[in-house]
């Protein structure tokens, strides 16, 4: 007689896949320098998910009184603590909570998460165990009042995980994570998104440099690309694009090279009659065919006389902005979550791109422009849960484009709406999406190699590669 076990807090094949090149990647085999690793999933495939499973594994093979595990590399203690860094509450809300889920599943011995973001107060030196969920702004804070806390951190650290990793790079992060690192624990980065240029000082080529050019990534088993893969398989919902035109009363011009719109830009598209009116439209048509409706909107005030204008036609409609309290936002978020029936237009502007995980939003609205393509695939990305993830077999996005840029404008020519959408197709954004994380022609200079060919290390050596995993063109 056989009886089926579920796993509390499992993972699908192609996590399975991902969590043991990471660990792989991760090893402590005498060449400590070489333990950092950036995952790079596409946006609804369950990076934090896996993350928490590697974090877990980091905590396990080790004990505060050192008996796991021999000394640290360097002379350090052995440590016990896993230390994760997010640039938001959402992020870090949903990791602390990912995090307790994991070792309650994976756990061997009780160990406590550890918050430090917001309005918390933590005695971070005193910390030698557990989970450590820190806010970026809120740690760098606290380092500049305290000279060693980082390096004190790090050094009783098992793994620092970085989340949303393409903002590694930026000066104050950097200095966070390189501090923190400073010991030589394994470190994760997390991301989405890296790739897409690797000319020296540039982002992307900074991000390779840090991670020491290594990446783990999904291998698509014959599909092309990651995400044609977990499209085909349910594991993400199917796109339908549609480009939306509007006649803005005065346009707003490109913002110079590798910059986004400016927050005066971003301002004056809000303050648009015609760009508001046909938010209000559109959202109107979407609450009529879709349970939840997500819309970014360009400005606090386009968030907010959007979603009040929906709420006085009957429906459910709220927003959340960075000033809205932390309570009124979480009962929104639950409500929006809940299973409830009637259909339901969350607004918002500068949260929920990342770290929101609503799997039933069917429908997204992109109504603030931006370049960024990082930012654009995390709107996209509250409405791509798969079936199998309690989310759509399809899912529809609208992207809002000015009329006076038509195609070639920015956030048009860059993602694919108007013209260059080539009919609407799924596949024009697994493209592009593919081409962010490094896919497609190869760049001239120093590519990110994919970790995922489980490779003889002996094979790895001779070859040069550093490679563990699919994509390996050695």
């Amino acid at each position: 007689m056989a009886e089926g076990v579920v796993p509390d807090y499992g993972l699908y094949p192609y996590q399975r896949q991902v969590l043991h090149d990471l660990l792989d990647a991760l090893e402590d085999d005498g060449r400590a320098s070489e333990q950092r690793v950036v995952a790079h999933l596409p946006t609804g495939a369950g990076k934090t998910r896996i993350a928490c499973h590697a974090a877990a594994a980091l905590l396990a093979r080790r004990d505060s009184d050192g008996q796991l595990a021999p000394a640290r590399p360097g002379g350090g203690p052995p440590g016990g603590l896993v230390v994760w860094l997010a640039s938001s509450e959402e992020l870090c809300e949903q990791a602390a909570e990912n995090l307790a889920g994991a070792w309650r599943a994976l756990g061997n011995r009780p160990v406590a998460v550890h918050r430090y973001w917001g309005d918390a107060h933590l005695n971070l030196a005193s910390l030698d165990e557990g989970f450590l969920v820190a806010g970026l702004q809120k740690l760098w804070a606290a380092s500049r009042q305290q000279r060693d806390l980082l390096t004190g951190i790090g050094e009783r650290a098992t793994g620092v995980i970085f989340d949303e990793a393409h903002q590694a790079v930026a000066p104050t992060y950097r200095f966070v994570t390189e501090q923190l690192a400073a010991h030589n624990p394994p470190l994760l980065g997390l991301t989405a998104t890296p790739g897409r240029s690797l000319e020296p000082g540039d982002e992307d080529y900074d991000l390779a440099d840090m991670f020491n050019e290594r990446r783990v990534v999904i291998d698509p088993r014959g599909h092309g690309s990651a995400v044609t893969y977990l499209i085909r398989l349910d594991y993400l919902a199917d796109p339908e694009f549609t480009p939306v035109s509007v006649s803005m009363e005065e346009s707003v011009p490109e913002p110079v090279a590798n910059m986004d719109y400016s927050r005066a830009a971003l301002e004056k598209v809000g303050r648009d009659l015609a760009w508001r009116e046909q938010v209000v439209e559109l959202t109107r048509t979407a609450v009529g065919n879709h349970r939840r409706v997500m819309v970014f909107c360009p400005s606090v005030r386009c968030a907010q006389e959007s979603a009040q204008t929906i709420a006085d036609a009957g429906f459910w409609s709220k927003s959340i902005v960075a000033g809205t309290p932390s309570d009124e936002r979480q009962d929104i978020i639950a409500d929006f979550r809940s299973e409830a029936p009637e259909p339901m237009a969350l607004f918002n502007y500068g949260v929920l791109t990342a770290g929101f995980d609503a799997p039933r939003t069917r429908c997204v609205i992109v109504a603030r422009p931006t370049t960024s393509l990082v930012l654009y695939s995390q709107m996209v990305g509250r409405a791509m849960r798969g079936r199998l993830s309690g989310g759509n077999r399809r899912c529809q996005i609208y992207t809002v484009v000015d009329t006076a840029f038509g195609a070639s404008a920015p956030w048009s020519r860059r993602f694919g709406t108007g013209r260059n959408y080539g009919g609407n197709r799924a596949a024009d954004f697994r493209a592009r999406h593919l081409r962010a994380g490094g896919g497609g022609p190869r760049p001239a200079r120093r590519p990110l190699p994919a970790l995922g060919q489980r490779h003889r290390r002996t094979d790895r050596q001779r070859r040069g590669c550093g490679c563990l995993g699919g994509g390996c063109a050695a």
